[in-house]
């Protein structure tokens, strides 16, 4: 673990450079002052007695709950999903819809929309007519919610993976479609199975995504990284993690106690600094592990489907190199000097905006 504690802040508010040059030192301490924008921190909050990474760890905390959907959210999406199921379900007999992606794994931004699945066993029977039941069950479902006049917003996706985008209007939450596809709910499975052996992750991926999202980086068809993608980086860096503690403890070796802060740290420093993309990939099978990349090398990142290990889920994010650098700027933007007045961590790199101003007026 003495790789990885040697770049962050350590608990008493310390840091180490580790030889590192740090540009913006002077910029987040202006930006922390005690005017600066933190609504998710409570006049309560524990971040007001602690210092260091423990005080890192528990704005994490405040901000994850600041920013998870609230009832309210909640009810509106599930008020878009049973409109939607009810309509298909009752029109299209023989099939189902199902919800998947980031709203039914607890991991939803506000903006966020909701993914719906349609499936059907009988109609995936035939596999040679798949392409063919695809294009025509997606006409039929967007005539059927076209007939309806519910929607503000109505449109078939011809992408790699056809979708039907939509905005139900008496909710205004935006919705994808999608057939067939059941690593949707592999996905969904796969998700809960590790977030509850690992419950760390939810809120790293959370403020991870947020940082993205901010930067238009979270957008799949934009060249940005996919929620799922967030989640591999995530998990993988924290299974290593926890392996090279487990490791020290069979040597013997006394180990601290890791908080959030010191994986939201380690994480951005791992990304932004340390790891070797053009050499290696990334896969989350069998407890994680790396491989030795043997492609073009076009794509910054190659991180395997674990369902299709011939498939590169990285070929599709041609901005990777920007969230790199989005990585290394929120690294940066977390060290401070021993005695720099610090209110607020993560406003030196999460900033103002509709969605945090809005939240602030209802909190």
């Amino acid at each position: 673990m003495s790789e990885i504690r040697s770049t962050i802040i350590n608990k008493n508010g310390k840091n180490n450079e580790n030889n590192r040059t740090h540009t913006n030192t002077n910029k987040q301490k202006n930006q922390n002052s005690e005017d600066s924008f933190h609504p998710w921190i409570k006049p309560d909050s524990k971040c007001y007695i602690t210092d260091g990474m423990l005080k890192l760890h528990y704005e994490i905390l405040d901000f994850c709950e600041f920013i998870k959907l609230n009832d309210q959210e909640n009810s509106l999406r599930q008020k878009t999903f049973n409109y939607i199921k009810d309509l298909i379900e009752s029109k299209l007999i023989g099939y189902k819809c199902k919800l998947y992606g980031s709203y039914k794994t607890e991991l939803s931004l506000p903006d966020s929309d909701i993914d719906i699945l349609i499936l059907s066993e009988d109609a995936m029977k035939d596999q040679n007519s798949k392409n063919k039941i695809m294009e025509e069950l997606l006409k039929k479902v967007h005539e059927l919610l076209f007939s309806t006049k519910s929607f503000s917003y109505l449109e078939i996706i011809k992408a790699k993976v056809p979708i039907i985008k939509c905005t139900y209007k008496e909710t205004n939450i935006n919705v994808d479609i999608c057939l067939f596809r059941k690593n949707g709910i592999y996905t969904v499975k796969t998700l809960e199975k590790i977030t509850e052996s690992f419950p760390e992750i939810k809120s790293l991926i959370m403020v991870v995504k947020y940082t993205l999202r901010q930067r238009q980086l979270n957008q799949v068809y934009k060249g940005g990284v996919s929620s799922f993608i967030i989640f591999s980086l995530v998990y993988y860096y924290v299974a290593d993690v926890r392996k090279k503690i487990a490791d020290d403890i069979k040597k013997g070796a006394k180990v601290e106690e890791l908080t959030l802060g010191h994986l939201l740290v380690g994480f951005f420093d791992f990304y932004g600094f340390n790891f070797n993309f053009e050499q290696v990939g990334i896969s989350i099978r069998n407890g994680c592990f790396l491989y030795e990349r043997k492609d073009d090398g076009k794509n910054l990142l190659s991180i395997e489907n674990p369902q299709d290990i011939s498939q590169d889920m990285g070929k599709s994010c041609f901005r990777f190199r920007k969230v790199v650098e989005t990585f290394k700027f929120a690294r940066d933007s977390l060290y401070y000097p021993e005695k720099s007045p610090v209110v607020s961590y993560l406003c030196g790199f999460i900033f103002p905006d509709d969605i945090l101003k809005k939240r602030a007026q209802n909190y």
